[in-house]
């Protein structure tokens, strides 16, 4: 039986779903990006597994509204028991959704849609069937599936975040070139220093009337040189781990 992976604020409980937390849940849901979001903003985690990321959103936006959709059932059965028991169950609503076959007219848009995508490709899935639709499968959900459609669930100012390994970046900028949008943020980070394995990529609309806008860069290391906790990892999740 496994453990609940216990945090400041709430506890995840992990004992029926596929994909346990991992680093990467934890990066992407502390992840301080400054694209700015509404007063009352409404954010969408695709693909919440255990529900980890959506409960952070949650604690990190108190005035925000969080959905989290899974087609995972035994993830869906943690994701619920870990959204009831937590301070924010006001604010969560979990749905059994298959994003692929989500209509923008039957959701009202999202200020933020946040994802753990996939990044298996043909030839290198995982044998179980169960971490194979956890990660949602090289054929469905996808980084370059959520650039070509997250457009038609966000607002006008929406934006689309997400984790991915770091050789998938090109591939992501063109993507985006031909779907509309730009790359606004981009943290790089390594698991020590000059070991470079995942980013972080925050995605707006292209606007033809709007000036050129750099991206912000940066970087974070997971890991010191003798393999500890980087002192800028512990800061990044200062807030929730305990």
């Amino acid at each position: 039986m496994s453990q609940p992976f216990v945090l400041q604020s709430f506890k995840i409980s992990q004992e029926r779903a596929a994909q346990r937390v991992g680093t990467d849940a934890l990066v992407l849901g502390a992840w301080s990006f400054e694209h700015p979001l509404p007063q009352g903003a409404r954010l969408l985690d695709v693909g919440t597994g255990t529900g980890i990321v959506a409960l952070m959103l949650a604690q990190r936006f108190p005035e925000a509204s969080v959905e989290a959709w899974e087609v995972e059932a035994n993830a869906l059965l943690d994701a619920e028991e870990n959204f009831r028991t937590s301070p924010f169950a006001s604010r969560l609503k979990l749905r059994a959704q298959d994003y692929m076959e989500a209509l923008a007219s039957e959701v009202a848009p999202f200020d933020l849609i946040i994802s753990n995508p996939p990044y298996y490709t043909e030839g290198i899935l995982p044998e179980d069937h169960r971490l194979s639709l956890a990660r949602h499968v090289a054929e469905g959900l996808s980084p370059t599936v959520l650039l070509r459609t997250a457009a038609s669930l966000l607002t006008t100012q929406g934006a689309l975040a997400l984790i991915t390994p770091s050789a998938s970046l090109e591939q992501l900028r063109r993507e985006a070139v031909e779907s509309g949008w730009r790359l606004a943020e981009l943290v790089t980070i390594f698991s020590k220093p000059h070991q470079e394995v995942r980013v972080l990529t925050l995605w707006c609309r292209l606007s033809s009337s709007s000036a050129y806008i750099p991206t912000k860069r940066s970087t974070l290391i997971l890991q010191d040189a003798s393999g500890l906790p980087s002192a800028s990892y512990r800061k990044w999740v200062k807030d929730f781990l305990l």
